[in-house]
């Protein structure tokens, strides 16, 4: 697989700004035969931080700009996961879609995990989608989920291959994000891949260091702090380590453990 880190600064409230500037790169990546754009998390509204804003950018996934983005896909050839504020009635989620190349939506994501004040202005997802593309299962999650190993490993038990992240991960979480990408990959021997915003919008300066980590959770790619495009290869077809093998390992009373003590708390 031939992906694509799309390291951006959206323009907060520049709805049909970002969405251009997404068709464009869609196009200039397919030219450059990459399979698949990862953007990060609300690239088509940039980082959203009251209801003001939250209001005027708010879209439903059938919105035109959205089919306006599907229809690049379409066009160029290439897959894309893009994330946007979806509106549902009086309802507000932080949403990503993933589009193929023939302009058909194949799973949407709504994020579970809110962070900080995220849950001032949003409702949490519930699903955790795992789907088939061209390149094999994949699964997406939404920035803070990463920081959740739960989330990771029911996606790789449902029969994820590869993990897709979009974020808008702020200073001073550097460490926490490669850590955190690193265990993910390597507790559930899958790839995953992650891309950030850049940029300042006060309070919040995101720090890019959008990366791919492979099954060893390895770098394969990592980015700087600046707007930038990468493209780098993944294999999903390799060969695991038989002795670890963590999922069929664990022991499966842990599982119901985990339940009970949540229900305890």
């Amino acid at each position: 697989m031939k992906i694509t880190l799309a390291q951006m600064q959206p323009d907060v409230g520049g709805l049909t700004t970002n969405a251009n500037n997404i068709c464009n790169l869609l196009a200039e990546e397919s030219r450059h035969h990459s399979e698949l754009v990862l953007f990060p998390e609300l690239s088509l509204s940039g980082y959203v931080t009251n209801h003001q804003t939250l209001e005027k950018t708010a879209i439903n996934a059938d919105d035109d700009l959205i089919i306006e983005i599907i229809q690049a896909c379409n066009k160029n050839n290439i897959d894309a996961v893009i994330s946007f504020p979806e509106r549902v009635e009086q309802y507000f989620y932080i949403t990503s879609l993933y589009i193929d190349y023939n302009g058909e939506v194949l799973a949407k994501y709504r994020k579970t995990h809110l962070f900080a004040d995220e849950q001032k202005l949003f409702t949490k997802g519930e699903d955790y989608p795992v789907f088939n593309t061209q390149f094999g299962k994949l699964g997406m999650m939404i920035c803070y989920d990463l920081e959740f190993p739960e989330v990771a490993r029911l996606l790789k038990l449902q029969g994820a291959e590869m993990i897709l992240i979009s974020t808008a991960n702020m200073q001073p979480y550097e460490h926490h994000q490669d850590v955190y990408l690193m265990s993910r990959a390597l507790e559930n021997e899958l790839p995953v891949a992650i891309a950030n915003q850049v940029g300042i919008n006060e309070p919040h300066h995101f720090f890019g260091h959008s990366a791919v980590v492979d099954h060893n959770g390895e770098f394969l790619l990592k980015l700087d702090s600046v707007a930038q495009s990468q493209q780098v290869n993944v294999n999903l077809n390799i060969e695991r380590d038989a002795d670890l093998d963590y999922v069929n390992n664990l022991h499966a009373s842990i599982y119901q453990k985990l339940s009970s003590a949540k229900e305890s708390v």
